[in-house]
């Protein structure tokens, strides 16, 4: 692989300097990787480690991956310490705190027996009704289990799970008046 920053003056002078440097080994290693993973952004740190790793300049590294410098220390020191899976994403999304699968059973059939009212009595700040809705199930699932959710969507499958519905209100009101009391209005609006 030929390093386009090595015609740069000083280039000899940066590499003695620089601490982190790759063998061709690890380079062909971490390609490897590269040509294998789905992840988008494994592969953006791979890219990342590989580039800096074989010389390049920081700052073509920036460019390159869209990182900022800060960023890239942190996958090369990631990469020396734990080899190609310090660069796997650590982060899987969502909430570490869910219900187990036997909570979300126990959930799902608290919901179909019980009414809001009926589960979240003693709730004043709460307006229940007698239909489930996303604030009424988010009440619940803090209250009998402990858990909130970051999302409002974790709500709406939770009652998906459980079978129910759910309708947005859309903020038209759609109903329009019959003929006769459009006719009504337009005889009093000329009168006036």
């Amino acid at each position: 692989m030929v390093n386009p920053d090595k015609g740069h003056i000083g280039y000899t002078r940066r590499m003695k300097h620089r601490q982190f440097t790759l063998s061709e080994a690890e380079i062909r290693a971490i390609e490897a990787r590269e040509r294998t993973t789905r992840e988008a952004l494994e592969l953006r740190r791979l890219q990342g480690v590989r580039l800096y790793g074989s010389g390049m300049l920081m700052q073509t590294v920036e460019q390159l991956t869209g990182a900022v410098r800060r960023t890239v220390a942190d996958w090369v020191k990631a990469y020396q310490k734990t080899g190609l899976d310090g660069l796997k994403p650590g982060w899987k999304g969502g909430n570490h705190r869910t219900l187990s699968l036997d909570q979300r059973s126990e959930f799902r059939q608290r919901l179909q027996t019980m009414t809001p009212d009926q589960a979240l009595t003693g709730h004043d700040s709460l307006v229940t009704d007698r239909f489930w809705g996303i604030e009424t199930v988010a009440a619940a699932v803090e209250r009998w289990y402990g858990v909130r959710y970051r999302s409002r969507e974790s709500y709406r499958v939770l009652l998906l799970e459980a079978g129910f519905s759910f309708q947005q209100a859309e903020g038209i009101y759609r109903s329009r008046p019959s003929e006769a009391v459009i006719a009504d209005f337009e005889a009093d609006a000329e009168k006036k």
